[in-house]
């Protein structure tokens, strides 16, 4: 009897250990999720707080004001959500917003890749106490069933506190608008470059610019000085050297002589069946793409919209905002929304297109060709023609 008492006892510590053993792991277990997620598990996505405040498009922009409410929480972007109601695009904008603070961001409608945007959400993009970013819940959406979400003047005025960036960085002659890299008017017709000498014309950039005045008794006759008894060369002379647009200098007494008449022809004319002819300084040239080849690469399958070739020029943005046209595609040019390149990602380089509807038939092994201006690369088309 003492022996089965003792064993009764025995076999109840073994349970009650084991017991405590299984509890112990369980407990290790349970401890690392908790550790694991601690950083998701937080108040900053409940109390960092952020409102649209107004909306407003016009025909290039989408700028959207945002404020942000009182609320904890190290803001360290915001990622805007547009929609038309068929297709979205989630765009990230970094930003150091701090409490009560209100910020315009601004976007560029092509790039957007969407159609007439019906609704905004955004959501914040908050870093942990550990250094981890985490995104935060939607917290507020402005929509439209019509698309018009505040047609109007931009009323952008800079970015608060200071000199604004964008990444990467513009390119001459664009400045950085909004965040984004709008191309100024940086005016080419100058009085020097056109060669006038007298009186007042509007330059590239619709400015008024003054050529001054003509000296004794000389005339100003559009903007060229010549004497009050000028006589003008002959046509075919003035032409000699050139064979297109329009010649008005010294030797035509100001007057306007046609080139392309002495010739027989603007310089399509002059050249029938053959593309892109275009008149350039008063001579008939040849347009050529910048870069062309064949495809490599097609994603995502059976919809083409992005591409690439292991021979395009490997420089991260260089041909962002050229038109591109392609073999079977006779009728169109396409605007690149992205050119970009990272050795340390891809080898190749990476072309994004703008399209309204995917282009379903595009493939590796079919001709594009990438032009400097859009009249150019519709000129040029078809492809391989």
């Amino acid at each position: 009897m003492k022996k089965r008492g003792l064993s009764a006892v025995v076999t109840t510590l073994i349970i009650i250990l084991l017991t405590i053993v299984a509890l112990g792991i369980i407990w290790v277990v349970v401890k690392n999720i908790l550790d694991k997620g601690s950083d998701e598990i937080t108040l900053t996505g409940l109390t960092l707080d952020l409102e649209i405040t107004k909306v407003v498009v016009d025909e290039t922009f989408v700028n959207v004001t945002v404020k942000r409410n009182p609320g904890d929480g190290n803001l360290v972007g915001i990622n805007f959500v547009f929609s038309d109601g068929d297709n979205s695009v989630v765009v990230r904008r970094d930003t150091t917003l701090a409490e009560l603070g209100v910020q315009t961001f601004s976007f560029i409608q092509l790039q957007l890749a969407v159609g007439e945007i019906t609704s905004i959400s955004i959501a914040p993009i908050f870093e942990t106490s550990s250094g981890k970013e985490t995104i935060g819940e939607v917290k507020d959406t402005t929509t439209s069933s019509s698309g018009d979400l505040g047609t109007g003047d931009t009323g952008y005025t800079g970015p608060p506190g200071g000199e604004e960036t964008c990444s990467p960085a513009c390119l001459f002659p664009e400045e950085c608008i909004g965040g984004v890299c709008v191309t100024e008017c940086v005016p080419e017709l100058t009085c020097i470059t056109e060669g006038f000498d007298c009186e007042t014309f509007i330059d590239d950039c619709s400015d008024p610019v003054d050529c001054g005045t003509c000296e004794g008794t000389d005339i100003c006759t559009s903007n060229i000085c010549v004497p009050d008894d000028c006589v003008p060369l002959s046509d075919e002379l003035i032409c000699s050297e050139f064979n297109c647009g329009i010649i008005n200098n010294a030797s035509t007494c100001g007057l306007d002589v046609n080139c392309s008449v002495v010739a027989g022809g603007t310089c399509v004319e002059q050249h029938p069946g053959e593309p892109n002819w275009e008149c350039v300084d008063n001579i008939c040239i040849q347009g050529t793409y910048v870069e062309g080849g064949l495809i490599d690469n097609v994603w995502p399958p059976g919809a083409g919209i992005y591409f690439d070739d292991d021979a395009l020029t490997k420089i991260d943005n260089l041909y962002y905002g050229y038109p591109v046209a392609f073999s079977g595609y006779d009728s169109e040019c396409y605007l690149i929304v992205g050119y970009s390149y990272d050795e340390a990602v891809y080898a190749n380089v990476i072309i994004e297109m703008f399209l309204q509807e995917p282009l379903v038939d595009l493939q590796a092994g079919d001709s594009y060709e990438i032009w400097d201006q859009i009249n150019e690369c519709t000129n040029a088309l078809p492809v391989g023609d």
